[in-house]
């Protein structure tokens, strides 16, 4: 049995590899759109699910319904239970104890595959059923990011506004130290998350590494810019300093003439911050964009330079490279240790705007190496697939020890 929130593309796949396999017993998420729905809205990607999936999908919805409502009516907002009602957090731990009663009637079930903060309830009634869970942490753990969000506010106040905050003690972050203590498997999707629980208290089980996949590669070779063309580097990202944007915003000065950045996101604080509006105001900013817009946007430029402060294993430098693009990111996007260094792209230290400027001089200075890389880029993708995530998933679940 197989759980996640939104279900998003990753515990898609997941499901994917158990039910190719004739393994999953069922996929419970909150909304999943009706066929005749995504015909008529051509809705894609999100709340959509593999074919083989579809017949082993349980929703949940009525409540996600609800806090979705109550984040887009304004006159919803107002009323007295949309606090409550619009809770992310109250929704999650909802769900979190519709799939435990589900656990606790299933039968023929013998593990249960959960993740991050809607894991605790599903696996307390696994256990009580003497059945194996398997926890899926997609991000790193919260004490690392907390130790990074702590100096960052530190080092540049200016953008303090835009972070996240984790509070020690609060307890959805205790939550997810009792859901790592409930898992007999933990699946991370690169290196960093693996070394972040080591911050952790003492949990028991053993811990897998499993990339995530690329999307398919879009059959466009890689082409010149064009004579006397600027770099065209571009940004896909939630608008906050935890993606690391200062220091884009550092690179890019000096860089006229040279460079054009292209920025994609929307805010994710509700305070005012005049860096973040000076740096929107400094670029070409788009939000609000479909994924098949997003995509379309990739295909026209050069670079992705994503200086990300902590990730687990970013899905939008996959992305990029699949549509034949180098990436310029930190170690701590998840992508250390699957790319080289210089080849399909370049990992620059994290917080170095100079790192980052001299990587997009050299790019756009020397246009043989920046499509030599782009093509890197597009062969990797290819090497790098959904399917070998599906094929790695399988062997976690059936107790392998292959990538410990």
């Amino acid at each position: 049995m197989v759980s996640h929130f939104t279900g998003n593309p990753n515990s898609g796949a997941v499901a994917q590899a158990l039910a190719e396999q004739g393994a999953l017993a069922a996929f419970h998420t909150t909304l999943v759109l009706p066929a005749w729905l995504r015909r008529l809205t051509g809705a894609g990607g999100r709340r959509t699910f593999p074919e083989v999936v579809e017949p082993h999908m349980k929703s949940h919805a009525w409540r996600e319904v609800l806090r979705l409502a109550c984040r887009s009516v304004p006159a919803l907002r107002k009323l007295p239970l949309a606090a409550k009602l619009g809770a992310l957090d109250q929704v999650v731990r909802w769900f979190d104890g519709e799939v435990s009663r589900a656990v606790s009637r299933s039968h023929g079930v013998q593990a249960v595959y959960a993740y991050m903060d809607a894991a605790e309830q599903t696996f307390l009634a696994a256990r009580a059923r003497g059945l194996r869970t398997i926890y899926e942490l997609p991000t790193p753990y919260w004490r690392f990011t907390r130790d990074v969000v702590k100096e960052e506010a530190d080092l540049r106040p200016d953008w303090a506004a835009t972070l996240p905050v984790l509070e020690d003690g609060s307890e959805a972050m205790l939550r997810r130290d009792r859901e790592l203590q409930l898992a007999d498997v933990v699946v991370v999707p690169s290196e960093l998350v693996r070394d972040s629980l080591k911050l952790a208290p003492p949990f028991k089980a053993k811990v897998h590494v499993v990339p995530y996949g690329c999307p398919p590669s879009n059959d466009r070779p890689v082409s010149a810019a064009g004579p006397r063309a600027r770099l065209r580097v571009l940004y896909v990202g939630s608008l906050n300093q935890g993606k690391g944007l200062a220091y884009l915003a550092e690179a890019m000065s000096g860089l006229e003439g040279v460079a054009e950045l292209t920025v994609i996101g929307s805010r994710t604080a509700d305070k005012p911050c005049a860096a973040l509006d000076a740096f929107l105001g400094a670029h070409r900013h788009r939000a609000g964009l479909s994924h098949a817009e997003v995509l379309a946007e990739m295909q026209q430029h050069d670079v992705l330079v994503l200086p990300t402060l902590y990730e687990g294993l970013a899905l939008v430098l996959l992305e990029a490279m699949a549509c034949g693009l180098t990436v310029v990111t930190t170690p701590h996007s998840g992508l250390e240790g699957l790319i080289q260094d210089g080849q399909e792209g370049f990992v620059v230290p994290v917080r170095s705007a100079e790192a980052i400027r001299e990587r997009l001089k050299l790019l756009a200075a020397d246009e043989g190496m920046l499509l030599r890389m782009r093509s890197a880029a597009l062969s990797w993708n290819q090497e790098h697939s959904w399917q070998r995530f599906r094929e790695d998933i399988r062997q976690v679940v059936q107790g392998g020890s292959w990538s410990c």
